[in-house]
């Protein structure tokens, strides 16, 4: 019966490909010794390598290390190749302010990740079942979710597929008992520390005085929801490119009016996508904080930002809406050399900087957003680019005399979220160029000049679809209003 189960959802998933090497990860329980031996049964069908991994957590002392060498001599006993590794659960606790459960599956993941990257294998089998997924469904209601977290334990997210995920944990011990299969039990697993023990042991036991189908029916629920989600999140997808500009890794910029006019549920979905670009996937935001946030796009008068948890902010600049955190700065050398003639490039805001000299003022030589045009006798040569650092100051042309480049910053109605990432080409310690809005009082061309040099600003590439489809691009890290053609 369990292999039958176990056939049936590896192909209603698509779960494994002729010649596949997959790996099993085992635990010693009964729902990976069930899976290992299911595999075995299949291996012949699929023509597939099987490979035996074991994660000693090394949380229950003793018992980690009975369960580790239970597995091992499983796999020997079968003839499997078998890998096993120690993780440091409370290391990770300590570093990443994680609970036991999250630090444990983290390290877990990336080893198994790791050794299928290392043996080429294609898939790496997990021994959740039917019960697990109505547990994970009702923890998540009670902790709070949407829709996609409703949607529980996903059958396949590749390489990581749950053939056991249609089989209830009943079967299992009913197959490993008729096979005459041993297992090992993991003490923590009726402690009633965890959620997830209090759910299986108290809660789903009372649910089922109501329905005695509660698992199956949990299970179903959450199949729906996945499939609807994955319905909508094609939506977000379709959305996403004319919406946002993530071409600055640490920021996002959206275009208010647009998103005024999708359905309510896409713009949650999408502020959701957007601000988990920023965010551990533990650190999601709730549901009360995408609402706020959206609530807070879809008003009028944007003269406050908005501010979120883990430093996330908010604030609009004409109709575009840029989001970042406020700790994180580009990630580029504190200085960069300009040769002149020569040129550097800014991966991280999809620009470059040209510089040339020339002979004498050229026709036209006025600087505006893209170029500037120097007095190369009024500069000292290599320039340098870097960015804003407290206590800059700048004399604009024109200007009478200096200010601070932070004043400078809020005459232009620069918005806060980009001031740090504006490039400045600076002689020595003097600001010439704060590129995209206005070169220095002291570089100016006058009626003397006789040497120029010509600094230009250009997009280093296209970035998606929309750039594509245009003759220009908008200069990341300055001004959404800013163009830059494309040379």
């Amino acid at each position: 019966m369990l292999l039958a189960e176990v056939q049936a959802c590896v192909e209603t998933y698509a779960m494994l490909s002729q010649g596949d090497t997959v790996i099993v990860a085992v635990s010693g329980g009964a729902d990976s010794m069930a899976l290992l031996s299911v595999l075995l049964q299949l291996r012949a069908a699929y023509h597939l390598t099987i490979v035996v991994a074991h994660v000693n957590h090394q949380l229950r002392g003793v018992e980690s290390e009975r369960d580790a060498l239970f597995v091992e001599q499983q796999a020997r006993r079968l003839g499997v190749p078998f890998y096993q590794t120690r993780v440091d659960v409370r290391g990770l606790q300590r570093q990443a302010r994680l609970a036991v459960h999250p630090a444990a599956r983290q390290l877990r993941y990336r080893f198994f990740s790791a050794l299928a990257a290392k043996l080429n294998a294609t898939r790496v089998t997990l021994g959740h079942t039917s019960d697990d997924q109505a547990e994970t469904v009702l923890m998540r209601l009670v902790r709070g979710a949407s829709s996609r977290g409703l949607a529980g334990i996903p059958a396949v997210r590749l390489p990581f597929i749950r053939p056991l995920l249609c089989v209830s944990r009943q079967t299992i011990y009913a197959y490993l008992r008729q096979e005459g299969i041993a297992w090992v039990e993991d003490s923590s697993n009726v402690q009633q520390t965890y959620l997830r023990n209090r759910v299986r042991h108290d809660l789903l036991p009372h649910l089922r005085r109501y329905n005695p189908q509660m698992s199956p029916r949990l299970h179903d629920v959450a199949e729906l929801l996945h499939a609807e989600d994955a319905f909508l999140e094609t939506q977000v997808d379709a959305w996403i490119s004319p919406l946002v500009d993530a071409r600055v890794a640490h920021r996002r910029t959206l275009q208010r009016t647009l998103f005024r006019t999708i359905p309510l549920a896409i713009q949650r979905r999408l502020l959701l996508r957007v601000t988990e670009t920023f965010l551990a996937p533990s650190e999601g935001l709730s549901f009360r904080h995408i609402e706020s946030l959206r609530q807070w796009m879809m008003h009028d008068t944007q003269e406050k930002p908005w501010y979120g948890p883990r430093h996330l902010m908010a604030t609009q600049h004409n109709e575009m809406v840029v989001l970042w955190q406020r700790h994180k700065r580009l990630a580029v050398p504190d200085t960069l050399l300009l040769p002149v003639p020569g040129r550097v490039e800014l991966p991280a805001l999809n620009i470059q900087l040209h510089a040339e000299v020339c002979a004498v003022p050229v026709e036209g030589s006025v600087s505006h957003v893209q170029d500037a045009w120097l007095d190369l006798d009024a500069v000292s040569v290599p320039l340098t680019v870097r960015f804003w650092r407290f206590g800059d100051r700048f004399r604009p042309l024109g200007a009478p005399g200096s200010k601070k480049l932070q004043d400078f910053f809020i005459d232009s109605k620069i918005p806060q979220a980009e001031r740090l990432d504006v490039p400045l080409v600076a002689s020595q310690q003097t600001i010439v160029w704060v590129v995209g809005y206005r070169i220095a009082e002291v570089c100016k061309l006058r009626a003397d000049t006789r040497r120029v040099v010509h600094l230009q600003c250009r997009a280093m590439r296209n970035i998606d679809a929309r750039v594509a489809e245009s003759a220009c691009v908008h200069l990341p890290g300055i001004c959404p209003s800013i163009a830059l053609k494309h040379g």
